[in-house]
């Protein structure tokens, strides 16, 4: 089995318990009108639990893909994060957030994936080439040395 698989199946598993929400709300809401106890259960709360679990699967994502570059780790936390921004948005339809509230969220939560981005990748920049290595020699080192070995092999 292979070892990606629960970040594969994780947002299809979190389609089909949406889905079996709906059911149990249009159920309940037929067979138990004065008792409905999903009537909480609208789209607005299906779409902000989907772009949550999204949102939440990419900064993970991001967080623990090892193999990775630089890159697409922060790009992947980047994206998780915007995601739990539109998540955010939607939650302020279900439920009533006021509205002075809702930006300062939405700068905590990038402000945060900044930082996880950062201290994930341990602040490396993705451009980090061999001439930052010890003892890296350029072009012109390189050809004067295989010059002088050539000198001493014809000797």
């Amino acid at each position: 089995m292979d070892k990606k698989i629960l970040s594969r199946i994780f947002l299809p598993f979190v389609l089909v318990v949406l889905a079996g929400l709906w059911l149990a709300q249009v159920l309940v809401a037929k067979y138990y009108p004065d008792n409905n106890v999903m009537a909480w259960y609208s789209l607005s709360w299906a779409t902000t639990i989907f772009l949550a679990a999204a949102g939440l699967k990419y900064v993970l994502g991001g967080v623990f893909m090892t193999s990775k570059g630089v890159i697409a780790r922060r790009m992947s936390i980047i994206a998780g994060s915007v995601i739990l921004v539109l998540a955010l948005i939607c939650l302020t339809s279900a439920i009533a957030l006021p509205r002075n509230i809702i930006a300062p969220i939405i700068a905590i939560i990038l402000t945060a994936a900044i930082f996880v981005g950062i201290l994930v990748t341990g602040g490396r920049k993705w451009d980090a080439g061999d001439n930052q290595r010890v003892g890296y020699k350029n072009y012109h080192q390189r050809k004067a040395e295989e010059e002088k070995a050539e000198k001493t092999e014809k000797n």
